[in-house]
Parts: structure tokens; C-alpha cells; sequence
């Protein structure tokens, strides 16, 4: 395999068409050295197109100097420098059009179009303003000495010509499918300065069979299936499965890939699959949390952002229990824009957590270097502070790195590197500035990390230009997927792409284009495979018309998930192992809520109550409704405070009950205020007219009823029933003219009904009368909303039952059997309920399995 490549470095450089072939080709010639027992060689002459150019230019001799070339990254900055100057357009992101600008500009040099011709052939308004752009920057980079990547070839060019350029004796030129004028031309160039050109044909005879598969997803299994069994036969051989359109969902692909290749593995990281298409840099989650971290010292973020960085594995230690508590408590504040400065101030933990004072403390420390760079800096001394910051806030973190994270923080080291070169291009910005840049880079950076002991290769038809296989499988070739669609650039005249034959700028050229690269995955394996899907979605598929002499082979089977071939192969076994009973010195956690668990579903009552299970509440943009019912809660709890009577009540005045209310709904949302930004301030404000009218509501209601004084509010009791512990609290607790109590439990949300069909819906008051030391007359819910405050409840206090102490002693006695169940340690599932009631314990529960087995 590869034989030409021995010969070939022995003459000069190998120039690859990309950068994977460059890497396939250094390995195979490794291959070969250790394979004739040399332990040791030089690095071979194998460079990727760009290096190679770059490599030449710094051969130039002294006195020829070439101008300064420009990155990508800071030719990307001229462009969008001329074209601010030519749109007016707030709505136009500026980083894709000078994607698309360069694009063209790349196009341009490479099939050495005139500039007059473009400018000639520009009809639309778009086309326009690329050659007013291009104008621009053609002046720019002419005023400063600059040339860009697709200037470069010419101007090496004019330097051969001058024999001002060190040029090798000769040069391969391999995994061209398509040989651009601009490279022709410097070849000639080359030829002309001595230099012997040859472009790599070597190709492979190969056997073709192909193959018809149900759907996507059962093609990309059964590649994966055949990849398994040829790796089986020989496991030194060398396979590549090509999938067509690989770019639009590689993630997807690759895990059907492996799903046949390792039946079960297919969300393994670490399975040997060498996937060529990469990620944006900056959606690799060590790079998002850096960016959000940085972008944290300069602007303020959101309560989901934060406790992102709370969680974070790459922000300050390993240990992260505490940073978790402070993000629980975070999910229980209403969420705003935080600063730092007023994250540290309001949310810093007030007792002992090592991890978290250290967390606070880094994040603390870096914001107030960033408050001491006003102003607007150099990109360089930005890169600079970047680095320091991350350092000090301890990223990446203190676990261990594998070699994919090393391939990864180099990545992110280089991209500073770049970041820092365009003070060049770019004068002073501000940090939210260079920030943003920054991040706009690391979107725009495809990154792949290296796998060098993949054993599979996935790659795109393009990607595999160049490269030999033992056996290669071609998956996503049915008439309307090959050949793909053309993609004449838009900025450029139609016609103008015609008469120079750039690519895509007739269907005749896609079509051309897409037979060449077919016959040349034909070549590039002893056995080849070309597969396609019967159908998409709903339409019937056929085969590439392209596909031509390759006879159908004997269909394959899909081999289908394999989680679903295990589906029923055994039944679900209880395991001996029973739930201890509750210790004397246990604590039951989650008080009455879990005694109402426990008469729903005791598995429930069980994770809660024993394990301490407990599920996050969401981010929410303003106030969450679980914090607008806290607010309620706290405001009618310093409202009745001092346990007034019904008397009392009754004898305040308007200017009173006002007083009351406002001074009750300031103590319970002053917490909130005091941290809030501006859109908080207001929404808080709107909130507390909303609770003061519901307080008004509630005193109202409260001065219609008899005789009663208020015993307790917020009640805490601590509590034995049925064999367990529990601590307790009730809302509230009324006693009557008649020496009996009522008790109350406040509903901030929709209208409940405390029965239906005669039951309780809610358990909890009744666990409260359980415990209680006086007669209780009534309990029930004191709804507190919107749509109406009202009392809806049992007991004669309240609807006149006749037989309330019986029906109460028949609730206080199915409340003492499910603590005596709790206490036995129940843990029976509900298998009567839904899905998504049993959610989100289902998974713990195995509520699914179990009600399969029913």
C-alpha cells in the first residue's frame, strides 16, 4: 500500500491536496520504516498544500523578501473591516458574509480570474457589494505590504521565475481530484525553475458489489456490521467506511456506524473510530466553559450560565460538592443578569465549603483584574490576560488529561496564539470585544482531535482523496444523493463561473465532478462496497446513475440495535435484598410531603424520605412559579406574625391593613431586591403589587369568618407517628371560639379542592392533625391566588361534617399505617400510575420494566 511513497521522498517533498492525507501518508510511511526493522528515521517530506507554500516562502532569499502574509484569521478582520464601511445593516452578522466574501476571493485567485472581469460581470446588489469590498481591500492590503493565502502562489511564482526561491528537485503532488489554473500555473512555475512535477495516479484494482439497504440507518449499521467482520478475518487490515454527506449529521452517523461495528458500544468515547469530520472548537465543553468563564469578567450573565460554571469540571478543584449547594440555592432565587461582583456578594456560602470559597475566590480574584484594564487594549496583551485568567481560575481543572484533552488545550493555546497576531490588522478593543472575537474564532475553528489507534476510518468521499484501503464501504449513494447538489458561488456572476469553469457552475461540471471522485473511491481499495437506502423519510430510492458496472450484491441484514435483540430475552428478578426497617435514630426527610408519598406510591416515599432523593428545579427566565409561591408564603407569614385574633383584624384601619401589608411584603422580597439588577427590580415590583392584592384578599376573607386567634404560622413540630421521625411544619393554626383548632395549608398556584369523592387529595393536614395537642375542628387549604382566595376544606368549622370525628380518626389512621409502612421499609411501585407521574424517579424506580412485566 503506497508503494510510490518510498520512491517519491527519495526524489523530494510529497504535497498533499489536505491535511488528513498529509497525516495517513507520515503514518504509512512509518509503517514501512518499522516494518523493514529500522528503529529509527527522519521525519518524511510530507506537507499539506498551505505548509508547503509557507515552507517556500521561507526559503526566499534575503534580498527578495516577500510582503507580510496575513492569516486567515486576520484576513477575516480586513474584510470585515471593509465591509462595515460598505453595509449599513444592524441586522447583517458581518463574521458570515466575510466568510462568504473570502470564499469568493479564494475562488477567484485559484482559477486566476481577472479582477476586471468580475467587476465587469457584477449584475446583482450582492455581487456589487463583493467587488466594492474587494476593492477595498485589494487597496488595504496594497497600502500596507500584505498579501493573504490566495495571494501567496502568485507571488511565489514571480519569485521562481527570479530563481529567487529554494526549489526542491521534484515534487508529488497527491489527492487531487481536481487540479486547480492557480496550481497548473505554479507547477509550470516550478518546471520552468527545475523542479520535476508529478501528481500521485496510483491507483488499486479493485472488486465493486453493491448494496441495497432498507433505510439511513440500517446502511450505516450494516457498514459498521461489515467493518466488525472484516477486522475479524484480518485485524491488520485497513478499512474505511465514506459516507456521503458525512457534515450534515456526524455524530448521528458515527454512533450508527459503531453501533455494527460493536454492538452495544456506541456511545464509547474511547472506541477506535477515527471520524473525519470535526466539531467547532468552541462546542467541545473545557472550550464553552473558558469562553463563558471570560465573557463572565466583562458582561453579566445569566443564573443558568453561573450555575454552569458552579458544575463546571474545569473551573478551580475536582471536588465540587459544595459549588453544587450553592447552585441549589442559586435555582431558588429569581434569576437576573449577574455580574460577578454581585454573584460573590450575594450568593457566597456562609458556612465552611473548601471547594466553594475556592471557586469564589478565583472567580473573585480574576474579575478584579479585569476591573483594572479600562479601556481599550491590544489584541496581544488581551491573548495575554486570557491565558493568566484561565490559569488562575484553575482551568482545565486538576483531574488528569488523556491525550485527547492535551490535543485539545493545545488546540485552544494555538487559537490565543492567533488571536494575539491580529493587533497586526486590529488596533485597542475593549474586553467584551476581544472577547466576542475571540469566541467568533473559536466557532469558526473546526477541531478534530488525533485517533491513532483507530482501527475504522469515517470519513466524506472528499476527505478520502488520496488514501488506500484494504476494503472500503462508500454508504449514501442513491440517485438523489449522488451527485450532490452544486454550489455555484453566489457573489460571483453565474456566467463569469461558466466561461472560466470554476467549479459547480453547471451541472454538467457537479455531475463530472461527482463521476471522478466516484471512480476514484473505486480505486482506492482491493474491495469496495457502494451502498444505498431503499428510502428516505417516505420516497423510494434508486441507485446513483453513476454507479454503473457494479452488479448487486446478495443483501446484508440489518443488524438492528442491540439493546432492542436483548429486549425480552430475560425476565425482570427481584433481588433478596430487602430495605432495612427505619432506625431509631433515623430521620424521615421531606415530613408530611412524604407521608403523602407514601399512600401514592411508597417507592416514592422511599427515595425521598430514606435516600434524600431530590430532582433540580429548572432556570427559568423571571420568576419562577416555585419562587412566586415562596414569596406569597413568606409575605403571609410576616403578615400574621404576631398571631393576631379575629378581633384584631377586624379593628384595623385601611391605613393599617396598608401598613401591614407593606411592611410584610418588603421583608419577603427585600432579599431579592437587594442583589436584583434593573429587570429584576421591575418584575419584583410588579410581583409585589400582585402579592399585596392577594394579601388584601387574604385579611378580607379572614375579617368575613367567626371568632378565631392565630396560634401558630410556620409552625415548626417535631414529630413521632407509626414507628418513624418527622420533622413538621404547618402554615397555619387557628384556634376557635370553642377552644378547637383549625388548620390551614396555604395554595399559592391554581384552586385545589381538599376532597374529591369524599377523600383528601392532600394527606398533609392530616399528618398536621395527627400531631396536633388540641381538638381539631377543620383542616384545609387556604388558597391564596388570583382567580379567587378561598377556603376549601373539611370539619365542622369549616363545612359541617357530622361525622368529623370519625371520618378524621379514619384519615389519622390510614396516615399512622403509612408511617408504619415507612418505618417497615416499603417500597412497593405504583404500578396503576402513569409514566410520567412515576417520572422523574422512573429510572430509579424501574417503573418501566416493571409495568412491562405486568
Amino acid at each position: 500500500m503506497y508503494d510510490w511513497l518510498n520512491e517519491r521522498l527519495q526524489a523530494g517533498p510529497v504535497v498533499t491536496a489536505n491535511l488528513r492525507l498529509a497525516r495517513e501518508l507520515s503514518n504509512a510511511w512509518n509503517r514501512q520504516q518499522a516494518a523493514a526493522g529500522n528503529s529509527a528515521w527522519r521525519a518524511p517530506a510530507i506537507y499539506p498544500w498551505p505548509v508547503w507554500l509557507q515552507r517556500l516562502a521561507d526559503s526566499v532569499m534575503s534580498d527578495r523578501k516577500l510582503p507580510l502574509r496575513l492569516g486567515a484569521v486576520q484576513s477575516q478582520v480586513v474584510w470585515e473591516q471593509c465591509l462595515e464601511l460598505e453595509v449599513n445593516d444592524p441586522l447583517l452578522s458581518l463574521g458570515s458574509l466575510s466568510r462568504l466574501v473570502r470564499d469568493s476571493w479564494q475562488r477567484v485567485h485559484e482559477w486566476q480570474v481577472p479582477f476586471d472581469d468580475v467587476a465587469a460581470s457584477a449584475r446583482s446588489a450582492d455581487q456589487r457589494l463583493f467587488v466594492r469590498a474587494a476593492t477595498r481591500y485589494r487597496e488595504r492590503l496594497a497600502k500596507e505590504r500584505w498579501i493573504d493565502d490566495a495571494m501567496l502562489p502568485a507571488a511565489l511564482e514571480r519569485l521562481l521565475a527570479k530563481h529567487s526561491v529554494q526549489c526542491p528537485e521534484a515534487v508529488t503532488f497527491a489527492g487531487y481530484d481536481r487540479v486547480s489554473p492557480q496550481t497548473r500555473s505554479f507547477c509550470k512555475a516550478l518546471e520552468h525553475a527545475g523542479t520535476q512535477v508529478e501528481f500521485s495516479s496510483a491507483k488499486m484494482t479493485s472488486s465493486a458489489h453493491l448494496h441495497r439497504c432498507d433505510d439511513i440507518d440500517a446502511e450505516l449499521r450494516t457498514a459498521g456490521q461489515w467493518a466488525r467482520n472484516a477486522l475479524l478475518e484480518d485485524p491488520a487490515r485497513r478499512v474505511a467506511i465514506v459516507v456521503n454527506r458525512l457534515e450534515q449529521d456526524a455524530a448521528r452517523y458515527e454512533r450508527l456506524i459503531r453501533e455494527g461495528l460493536a454492538p452495544g458500544r456506541h456511545l464509547d468515547d474511547e472506541f477506535p473510530v477515527d471520524i473525519s469530520y470535526g466539531a467547532a472548537l468552541a462546542g467541545y465543553p473545557a472550550i464553552a466553559d473558558a469562553l463563558l468563564a471570560l465573557r463572565w469578567l466583562f458582561t453579566e450573565i445569566s443564573g443558568a450560565d453561573a450555575g454552569r460554571l458552579l458544575r463546571s469540571p474545569f473551573i478551580g478543584r475536582s471536588a465540587r460538592a459544595g459549588r453544587y449547594r450553592v447552585d441549589l440555592r442559586l435555582r431558588e432565587v429569581p434569576d437576573r443578569a449577574w455580574s460577578v461582583q454581585r454573584f460573590v456578594a450575594a450568593m457566597r456560602p456562609r458556612k465552611d465549603d473548601p471547594d466553594a470559597e475556592d471557586w469564589f475566590d478565583r472567580m473573585a480574584l480574576v474579575a478584579a483584574r479585569a476591573g483594572d484594564l479600562e479601556g481599550r487594549r491590544r489584541p496581544a496583551d488581551w491573548g495575554e490576560f486570557f491565558s493568566g485568567s484561565l490559569d488562575a481560575l484553575g482551568w482545565p481543572g486538576d483531574a488528569g488529561l488523556s491525550s485527547r484533552d492535551y490535543q485539545l488545550i493545545d488546540r485552544w493555546r494555538a487559537l490565543l496564539e492567533e488571536f494575539s497576531r491580529l493587533q497586526l490588522v486590529a488596533g485597542g478593543v475593549s474586553g467584551t470585544r476581544a472577547v466576542s472575537r475571540l469566541a467568533s474564532m473559536a466557532t469558526d475553528t473546526v477541531y478534530q482531535p488525533r485517533n491513532e489507534d483507530a482501527v475504522v476510518a469515517v470519513l466524506g468521499p472528499l476527505e478520502a482523496a488520496g488514501m488506500q484501503f484494504d476494503k472500503l464501504w462508500a454508504a449514501g449513494f442513491g440517485a438523489d444523493q449522488w451527485p450532490p447538489a452544486g454550489r455555484p458561488l453566489p457573489l460571483l456572476n453565474r456566467d463569469l463561473q461558466k466561461r472560466h469553469a470554476m467549479p459547480d457552475a453547471s451541472p454538467e461540471d457537479t455531475a463530472d465532478y461527482a463521476a471522478t471522485v466516484l471512480q476514484r473511491l473505486r480505486s482506492s481499495a482491493v474491495d469496495c462496497v457502494f451502498s444505498y437506502p431503499a428510502t428516505i423519510g417516505d420516497a423510494e430510492q434508486l441507485p446513483s446513475a453513476l454507479l454503473t458496472g457494479i452488479e448487486p450484491a446478495a443483501p446484508e441484514a440489518d443488524p438492528g440495535w442491540y439493546a432492542a435483540r436483548l429486549a425480552g430475552s430475560a425476565r425482570l428478578v427481584a433481588a433478596d435484598d430487602p430495605v432495612p426497617p427505619v432506625r431509631d435514630d433515623e430521620q424521615i426527610i421531606g415530613g408530611a410531603g412524604t407521608v403523602n408519598r407514601q399512600l401514592d406510591e411508597p417507592f416514592s416515599a422511599f427515595a425521598v424520605g430514606r435516600l434524600g432523593a431530590r430532582w433540580l428545579e429548572e432556570f427559568r427566565p423571571g420568576i419562577a412559579p416555585n419562587i412566586r409561591g415562596n414569596l406569597v408564603h413568606d409575605a403571609l407569614r410576616n403578615l400574621y406574625a404576631d398571631h393576631p385574633g379575629s378581633a384584631v383584624i377586624e379593628a384595623w384601619t385601611a391605613a393599617q391593613i396598608e401598613e401591614r401589608i407593606t411592611t410584610a411584603v418588603d421583608k419577603a422580597f427585600g432579599r431579592h431586591v437587594r442583589f436584583g439588577d434593573a429587570q429584576l427590580a421591575q418584575l419584583l415590583s410588579l410581583e409585589r403589587e400582585r402579592t399585596a392584592e392577594l394579601l388584601h384578599a387574604v385579611v378580607n376573607l379572614d375579617r368575613q369568618r367567626g371568632e378565631f386567634d392565630i396560634v401558630s404560622v410556620e409552625k415548626k413540630i417535631e414529630a413521632a407517628i407509626g414507628g418513624i421521625k418527622l420533622s413538621l411544619r404547618s402554615d397555619r393554626i387557628d384556634r376557635l371560639g370553642d377552644g378547637t383548632c383549625v388548620i390551614f395549608d396555604y395554595k399559592t398556584g391554581a384552586t385545589k379542592s381538599f376532597l374529591r369523592a369524599g377523600s383528601p387529595t392532600d394527606m398533609q393536614l392530616v399528618v398536621y392533625a395527627s400531631v396536633a395537642d388540641e381538638v381539631v375542628s377543620g383542616i384545609g387549604l387556604y388558597n391564596v391566588d388570583k382567580q379567587g382566595v378561598v377556603i376549601s376544606g373539611a370539619g365542622p368549622a369549616i363545612s359541617g361534617h357530622d361525622d368529623w370525628d370519625e371520618q378524621l380518626g379514619a384519615w389519622m389512621h390510614a396516615v399512622t399505617d403509612a408511617c408504619a409502612a415507612i418505618a417497615r421499609g416499603d417500597v412497593r411501585v405504583n404500578r396503576k400510575q402513569s409514566l410520567a407521574d412515576a417520572r422523574p424517579l422512573a429510572l430509579l424506580s424501574r417503573f418501566a420494566e416493571i409495568r412491562h412485566e405486568r
